[in-house]
């Protein structure tokens, strides 16, 4: 099979994407029905060129070759992405286990500020 234009635009919103996003998020961005977006992304990932994954909600998609960093907040289910690395422990790791790391991606699951307020009410 081969790229697309459709598959092309796909990739190139989550290129230039700084957070993960869905596939609703990247249909919004489109011209093109929601399947086909689904569909272009099977075929993108299935190619290893966007990762995915889910947390007990939607599923992401990111570009892969690269590192993702970000709270989740349990409520609402807004990401939050954060710029401070885990480098070190990353590099203990790999060493420990002689393991070559290609992309990271680092959740931590909370509640957000918001939600928080939300709560007190």
């Amino acid at each position: 099979m081969r790229m697309t234009k459709n598959r092309e635009a796909v990739l190139e919103i989550i290129e230039s994407s700084r957070v993960p996003l869905t596939a609703e998020e990247i249909h919004r961005k489109l011209d093109v029905n929601l399947s086909t977006v689904y569909r272009a992304l099977k075929f993108l990932e299935e190619r290893n060129l966007v990762g995915s994954f889910s947390v007990g909600g939607p599923r992401y998609f990111f570009k892969k070759k690269r590192h993702y960093h970000f709270l989740i907040c349990e409520k609402c289910g807004k990401l939050f992405p954060f710029e401070e690395c885990v480098d070190e422990f990353l590099k203990k790791l790999q060493k420990k286990y002689d393991f070559s790391e290609e992309s990271h991606l680092f959740l931590i699951h909370g509640i957000c500020k918001e939600c928080k307020k939300e709560a007190e009410k």
